[in-house]
């Protein structure tokens, strides 16, 4: 990891927080992109059957950080995008790094916004909810009209992470989630179904859906699916990436083999 810019000293958060080319290694940069890319395939799926009329899909990325998730779903067609986090340290960084023209960011405390919060299509948010007390009795609250997709770590012993408030999480946890089906993400980044997962998942990814729509195993989608595979990792206006650049075309290398 490079040396942080003050500001990039309190996004990060003693490894929280993940700022891509900045912090973190590149396994950890996968998981979270081929999460977010799963959330927008299943998204794609939807379109062609709940797309009638040429209104924008609104999704909200709840714990967003530093947006590089509302930049992978703000590519989704006539999406309009919305990214909620607390820090005002991580929405500057978004609003340089991870803008768009489709894109808005507030500053909210999610406890405090999602019982008024208005009603998005779809809800996502990636690795967030373990970090707030009743994250999982919160997220029933949140309001969406298409679908619920997030993911948490699987099974995590207690006082792994000092940060974490929600430990030991796995299927049984879901009790109070009407018909949720549940993936799994092992460490290379790959997502597996219930019926194929792998002997120890990192992440557990849940997905509640309106009856209307099709569910995800319906979707033809084939698992397990691959790793989200970076030809280039690059914050838009990062000076910092090109110190880092040799670095992580290795550790690619390294993975490949």
């Amino acid at each position: 990891m490079t040396k942080l810019t003050r500001m990039e000293e309190v996004i990060w958060n003693q490894g929280e927080r993940l700022i891509p080319g900045v912090t973190h290694d590149l396994a950890k940069v996968i998981r979270h992109r081929s999460s977010y890319f799963f959330f927008r395939k299943v998204i794609e799926h939807d379109l062609a059957f709940i797309r009638k009329e040429a209104i924008p899909i609104r999704i909200v990325d709840l714990g967003c950080g530093v947006g590089h998730g509302c930049r992978i779903l703000s590519e989704l067609p006539n999406s309009q995008i919305v990214g909620v986090d607390h820090s005002l340290e991580c929405l500057e960084d978004a609003q340089v790094n991870y803008g768009g023209e489709n894109i808005d960011y507030i500053a909210e405390n999610l406890i405090e916004y999602i019982p008024g919060m208005p009603e998005f299509d779809y809800v996502v948010f990636r690795g967030v909810f373990e970090h707030v007390t009743g994250g999982l009795q919160l997220a029933l609250s949140t309001k969406w009209r298409h679908r619920l997709i997030f993911d948490v770590p699987y099974n995590e012993p207690m006082g792994k992470n000092p940060y974490h408030v929600q430990f030991e999480i796995r299927e049984e946890s879901f009790s109070k989630y009407p018909d949720i089906e549940l993936f799994f993400q092992d460490l290379n980044g790959v997502i597996h179904d219930r019926g194929h997962r792998s002997v120890n998942p990192n992440m557990m990814i849940c997905v509640w859906t309106n009856p209307k729509l099709r569910r995800v195993s319906d979707c033809q989608m084939t698992f397990p699916l691959p790793a989200w595979k970076p030809e280039r990792i690059a914050r838009l206006s990062s000076l910092k990436w090109s110190k880092m650049t040799q670095k992580l075309r290795q550790s690619l290398q390294n993975l490949i083999n």
